[in-house]
């Protein structure tokens, strides 16, 4: 009864807007102007936030309180993949403002932080959160410079100078069979058909191809093998490594290329900031008295 209750104004505008179509269609007017599209209604603009936004047994909970709490579930949601709507979640930020409170109140009337692992817990995050306040603050006006950045990028293109070796192998279970494979490349077979038909691994449809690699991309026995390779050339031992026994044909060699400095910024960035904040630490320390206690 309440599904067909809850339906029935709809159901019933449907019917006349059906009939008053049909007798316009009989009487055929003629066809009126069509009128402009109707403006989207403007969004109404979100009430102002009072302060303090909750008074929980006498004690308010301050409007600067909310937003800082707000910007912490923000940057939680937003690691998590859900953004949060402002405005939207202002309720339910309160409620859980209040039930925070709530359990405050009772912390003091328990005497709770007088418990002493309790208390070194606080004194601990007030002195992580003073000390992190103080490197943002640091960090506001001591910012690298593009040269400090140029400078570290020059320095780490030139510490990653290697070279990549395009190669394809292939890749049998026994010594026997690689040496049967290394007989047959003797003989004129082609290295792609005897990969396609022998190798186990995931290349053997590619008939062996490995692509671009850098040595240090596979295991040591395998790298040091391509390396000491003439382009063109396989290996005419076979090769052991703990995947089996390898043939190793090496195609290709080339001096790799380094990414560019934008691409390498954000990281450049960041260890030139670990650098300046290990600096600062370190003036701090030498201008203080520190007595380590044995």
């Amino acid at each position: 009864m309440t599904t067909t209750v809850r339906h029935a104004p709809a159901l019933l505008a449907l019917a006349l807007a059906l009939a008053v179509a049909g007798n316009a269609t009989a009487q055929q007017p003629a066809p009126a102007p069509v009128a402009p599209p109707a403006a989207p209604a403007a969004t109404p603009a979100p009430k102002p936030l009072p302060d303090p936004v909750a008074v929980v047994n006498g004690e308010p909970i301050a409007k600067s309180t909310f937003l800082t709490y707000q910007q912490q579930r923000a940057r939680q949601m937003a690691a998590q993949g859900m953004p949060l709507d402002p405005d939207g979640s202002r309720a339910q930020i309160v409620d859980e403002l209040v039930m925070q409170e709530l359990l405050v109140q009772q912390a003091v009337k328990d005497k709770t932080a007088e418990d002493p692992e309790v208390a070194a817990q606080l004194d601990l995050l007030r002195r992580n959160m003073l000390a992190t306040a103080v490197v943002r603050k640091y960090l506001k006006t001591a910012q690298p410079s593009e040269a400090d950045i140029k400078a570290e990028y020059d320095k780490a293109v030139a510490n990653m100078k290697t070279k990549e070796y395009k190669a394809r192998h292939i890749l049998v279970d026994s010594e026997e069979k690689a040496k049967q494979m290394v007989a047959e490349l003797k003989k004129g077979a082609k290295f792609e058909d005897l990969a396609k038909a022998n190798s186990s691994d995931g290349s053997k449809d590619q008939g062996g191809d490995l692509g671009w690699f850098t040595p240090d991309m596979m295991v040591e026995p395998f790298s040091q093998a391509v390396v000491g390779l003439d382009k063109g050339k396989y290996t005419e031992a076979p090769v052991k490594t703990q995947f089996g026994w390898h043939v190793i044909q090496l195609e290709d060699v080339r001096d790799q290329t380094p990414p560019p400095l934008d691409e390498l910024r954000p990281q450049l960035t960041q260890m030139l900031q670990g650098k300046l904040v290990n600096d600062y630490l370190e003036k701090l320390k030498a201008g203080a008295k520190v007595e380590v206690k044995e």
